[in-house]
């Protein structure tokens, strides 16, 4: 407590406020330590510039002008900070003593909560504007959002734009694949500017492309903009991988995105990780990896984690958890001139502030009319997607996640056979033997029929039966060949009873749920799709 200025010394431990500002701080060695600890710590907090890092173990550091922090680990360091910031009298037995503190005393301080309680806890030092809970800005200097959202932040206040120019000047020049890849790019530079809602609930960004230097990378340094962000080199092994990622978080704590670089299949058919599965999943992850020379710590899940790639399909994990943004180029990519010079390496670097002003905009816009949520798009990321979804939709951005379905199928090995297998078989009912008789038909015994269940006619009906029972329910997409065709949703479904020849069995039904016709006018439009609810179904 701070009291008025006295030229009496109190009998007990107490901060009063001295002449030249500073705080007056009473030391009696006859008093409790936890006394004199908690009234030194709170006479220190009064300076602004001393916080704890954040967690059960968080020591004490000062933040440097320049926003840097400084670690105060022992005594002599803390006595040279009481020094600069208090007016400090000591008493043994009613008489003053010298106002220094033993170095003894003063290491066993820096490790007791009555000190360091005293202090206001800090997750983090941002130079760049963040949102803290109700998704509003950091002001400049300290800011208390609770637990994961204790900010300081050394940067100047955010101008939110009123337009989305830089954006779509951007987005323009990109081949997107669909509006809807479109649309997400945008999403994942949101789900970036967000990063530090939703721990372990983010998708991965997964940038596909239908052939070399498409852009993949330029997109993804769109989403990440002006947030610290990193580039690991794919491993066909998951440990290195695991332990690339690791070093380069316990490199840079401040690193925001993860870029997992040119993906591909190495003597598997799927580009998998158990470990990037499992990061992307946990709200917080324990950094450890043996090699990589630090010791095991708890992080709460604050990473964007993306990966780019031309090659292989992705494992049905990373499909489930990601966001697909997919770019399909026409014609020579080297040929070209883009209006706006070279995307990657003098758009965004021109605009990049400009753009993060923009997405400051879209969110304040969102703010404005209430938040709204969009619960329309399915994603297991559920509260990541209503959010998102929402945003977007205030701000005339369509087509989020309408691909989801659709680059499940085409990225997924078994998912897209069946899509094959289902277009032949549109609105049939067949026993496994005759499913079995068009799959060879069609060439689709890999992945459709595992090589283990190859020996003879039993083993290969048993094979795709265990495929298609294990994606029952589902919905595959048929894609058009070319725009002026059909597009086709249809329905896996199974049932076991007895048919017209009085013998119980299972048959699989392949029925149209959805249908998508091209314009009558002839005009460059989306498709207009329309749901069926008269589809046959398995009496």
């Amino acid at each position: 407590m701070i009291s008025k200025v006295t030229n009496e010394a109190p009998n007990d431990s107490k901060m009063f406020c001295g002449l030249n500002g500073c705080p007056q701080v009473y030391w009696h060695d006859e008093s409790p330590a936890s006394v004199n600890f908690e009234v030194l710590g709170r006479a220190l907090a009064l300076s602004g510039d001393l916080f704890r890092r954040s967690g059960h173990d968080g020591g004490l550091f000062l933040v440097l002008p320049d926003g840097s922090p400084r670690s105060i680990l022992k005594g002599k360091q803390l006595s040279a900070a009481i020094v600069d910031r208090i007016d400090l009298h000591r008493f043994h037995n009613e008489k003053q003593k010298p106002s220094r503190i033993s170095a003894g005393t003063l290491d066993e301080i820096l490790h007791t909560e009555a000190f360091l309680s005293m202090f206001a806890p800090v997750d983090r030092i941002s130079s760049q504007p963040e949102y803290l809970p109700g998704f509003t800005l950091t002001n400049p200097g300290y800011n208390d959002g609770g637990d994961g959202h204790r900010v300081i932040f050394v940067g100047e206040s955010a101008e939110p734009s009123g337009s989305m120019e830089r954006i779509n000047t951007f987005l323009d020049v990109m081949d997107f694949d669909t509006q809807a890849d479109r649309a997400n790019a945008v999403a994942g530079l949101l789900t970036v500017a967000l990063r530090h809602h939703w721990p372990g609930g983010k998708p991965i960004i997964l940038a596909t492309a239908s052939k070399s230097h498409s852009g993949k990378d330029t997109v993804l340094d769109f989403i990440a903009g002006q947030t610290p962000k990193t580039s690991v080199s794919w491993e066909p092994a998951d440990w290195a991988t695991q332990k690339a990622i690791i070093a380069s978080l316990n490199t840079d704590p401040s690193l925001g995105m993860i870029r997992l670089e040119n993906a591909r299949v190495n003597g598997s058919s799927k580009i998998a990780s158990a470990f990037v599965e499992r990061f992307v999943t946990d709200p917080a992850p324990t950094l450890y990896s043996p090699g990589c020379g630090s010791e095991p710590r708890r992080i709460r899940n604050e990473i964007v984690m993306s990966m780019s790639t031309n090659f292989g399909a992705l494992s049905e994990d990373l499909l489930n958890r990601g966001l697909p943004i997919h770019l399909k180029p026409d014609g020579s990519i080297t040929d070209r001139q883009d209006s706006i010079g070279n995307p990657r390496h003098q758009y965004l670097p021109r605009y990049r502030e400009e753009i993060a002003a923009e997405v400051h905009g879209m969110i304040e816009r969102w703010r404005a009319v209430g938040m709204p949520l969009d619960d329309s798009r399915y994603h297991p990321c559920t509260e990541w997607a209503y959010v998102i979804g929402g945003i977007l939709m205030v701000n005339g951005v369509e087509g989020f996640l309408d691909n989801y379905a659709d680059r499940r199928v085409a990225d997924d090995p078994i998912r897209s056979r069946i899509a094959v297998l289902g277009s032949h078989l549109l609105n049939k009912c067949l026993p496994i033997g005759e499913v079995v008789g068009e799959v060879i038909r069609l060439g689709l015994m890999d992945p459709l029929v595992p090589k283990n269940e190859r020996s003879g006619l039993e083993a290969q009906k048993r094979g795709p039966g265990k495929v298609l029972s294990a994606h029952l329910n589902e919905k595959f997409v048929v894609p058009a060949e070319d725009e002026e065709d059909e597009r086709v949703v249809f329905r896996l479904e199974k049932v076991r009873r007895r048919f017209e020849h009085g013998k119980a069995e299972s048959r699989y039904g392949f029925f149209v749920v959805e249908e998508a016709t091209p314009d009558d006018d002839g005009l460059d439009c989306p498709d207009e799709w329309v749901s069926r609810t008269d589809y046959p179904k398995i009496a």
